[in-house]
């Protein structure tokens, strides 16, 4: 298969996977959390986020990987390129070491969480902790040979194999649940997942690709250039883990891990808009990428940057007013009584968020520049914001102001702050971007207005009942984004396959 097939081919596989990975957690989650419980939810959701700091120890390594794999590949160097496997294998089998030093080291020092536990629940968490990190440690090394398959552009055996662990991945870990494995079943089920699909990786790179690793010396300095190329990864995974793990940990040593399992539920939501806000931009950043390789005029980085947060607003405000109108009920009825208070939690860290994801084309351009480092910097300091207010919070106002600490963060950096530098630094008419989302926003208020109107009338306690509502929303939400929020380009966009569409039918009819 050509080249551009298996690029074709791995597009398409990747927004199935994407597909598949939101779809399974609608099933899986909630028969998961019956049989589950609060109480092993949470606790398994404070050691992952345990195991996001012990996970920091890579320092970034994994995005040199496929860097250095692919340029050695594009110059035909074989040797090279044999060695600087050898060279990460080596690189994570330390890192390997270093996570099980500190990974035990740390689960013996977990009595602060006694506070909230009792003591057969930190003795869990303990085992938790230990089994993962032994889990991390083990199959480190082995990651690398993931990355040789994409490096290779052997697209198609990458998303097959991403497809198939996303499935898996639910039916093993059911399967522990109901041999009463509880919360350590879980790990056990990712344990036998990773030894499972990196072995395939291995024979694959192994038999198929005849790539086999050489432990030789390198050339002087690469060693350096990996690590420097590293740092802001190292630096944006620092960052990812003090906004959205940390919460986590400061919850279940305040409140308990029943909380934790509550906010983390709410937290999900969060997760599904950002993996669909990025499956769009996906689709666009080919032309996004072209215009801003050429020397572009302000007037014109700015009609991009409105044109594509438009389309980013029309779908995410959709999703986000339905929410509002109807996630509670979907919470209820997903998730059971028990996670009330996931709504709130839920509309505190997603509402926030849309901000950054109608305008992620300004981190583009940032990048195109070069000046996305003071947007790392902004996220380091509301991240340490985040955490402040948390503590503070938490005590006061339970998981509901974890959540409100995280949206006020939020709103400081990455709303007014970064819209700061998009109009004063970066030239971007921020003013006109705001009038152009603003003029469409009437309709999504009215809509929530009504939505909430009439949900406050009509109770929704079952799923034909819930369907029904959302079914209606939605059309009517199209039709008046059609004719109330849309210009003609935004039109063209939504009308065009539907006219292909016809088109064919009547053509094959």
């Amino acid at each position: 298969m050509s080249k551009n097939s298996q690029l074709k081919a791995g597009v398409i596989l990747s927004y199935l996977n994407l597909l598949i990975g939101n779809i399974i957690p609608f099933i899986y989650t909630p028969v998961m959390l019956r049989i589950l419980g609060q109480t092993e939810y949470g606790l398994y959701g404070i050691a992952n986020s345990v195991m996001g700091y012990i996970g920091l120890l890579n320092f970034g390594i994994g995005s040199a990987i496929l860097r250095y794999i692919s340029k050695y590949r594009a110059e035909g160097a074989v040797d090279k390129e044999r060695r600087v496997i050898g060279l990460f294998i080596k690189l994570y089998s330390a890192v390997a070491l270093l996570i099980l030093i500190v990974g035990t080291t740390l689960s013996f020092h977990l009595d602060g969480y006694g506070r909230s536990l009792d003591p057969e629940e930190l003795d869990k968490l303990v085992v938790l902790v230990r089994l993962m990190t032994l889990n991390m440690a083990i199959f480190l090394p082995f990651s690398i040979f993931s990355s040789v398959t994409i490096a290779h552009e052997k697209y198609i055996f990458n998303r097959v194999t991403g497809v198939l662990s996303s499935i898996a991945a639910p039916c093993l870990n059911l399967a522990m649940l109901h041999c009463g494995f509880a919360s350590v079943g879980l790990v056990l089920s990712s344990t036998l997942l990773n030894l499972i699909s990196y072995a395939i990786y291995m024979i694959f790179c192994f038999n198929m690709l005849h790539i086999t690793p050489s432990f030789k010396k390198c050339e002087s300095g690469l060693l350096k250039e990996i690590f420097v190329f590293s740092f802001f990864a190292f630096l944006g995974g620092i960052i990812d883990i003090l906004y959205w793990s940390t919460d986590k940990l400061i919850i279940g040593w305040a409140i308990g891990p029943v909380a934790v399992a509550v906010y983390g539920i709410g937290a999900t939501f969060n997760g599904y808009i950002t993996n669909l806000s990025t499956a769009i931009s996906g689709i666009l950043l080919p032309k996004i990428t072209v215009i801003l390789t050429k020397d572009t005029p302000q007037k014109e980085l700015t009609e991009l940057f409105i044109k594509v947060g438009r389309l980013q607003f029309i779908v995410i405000s959709f999703i986000v007013s339905a929410f509002i109108v109807f996630g509670r009920q979907f919470i209820m009825l997903w998730a059971g009584e028990g996670y009330c208070e996931s709504y709130a939690v839920a509309l505190f860290t997603m509402i926030p968020v849309t901000v950054p994801l109608i305008q992620n084309t300004g981190l583009n351009i940032l990048m195109a520049m070069n000046k996305h480092h003071f947007r790392s910097i902004v996220y380091l300091a509301i991240a340490f914001l985040n955490i402040l207010l948390t503590f503070f919070l938490v005590n006061k106002y339970g998981i509901v102001g974890a959540a409100f600490a995280t949206c006020i963060s939020y709103i400081i950096g990455n709303i007014l702050i970064i819209n700061w530098y998009y109009y004063n630094k970066i030239g971007l008419n921020i003013p006109l971007f705001w009038k152009n989302i603003f003029a469409m926003t009437p309709q999504m208020v009215v809509f929530i207005a009504l939505g909430l109107f009439v949900t406050q009338k009509v109770i929704i306690d079952s799923w034909p009942l819930f369907f029904v509502g959302a079914v209606l929303y939605t059309l009517l939400y199209v039709g008046a984004a059609y004719f109330f929020m849309m210009n003609q380009y935004e039109k063209t966009l939504f009308t065009a396959p539907l006219k292909k569409m016809k088109a064919r039918i009547f053509h094959e009819g």
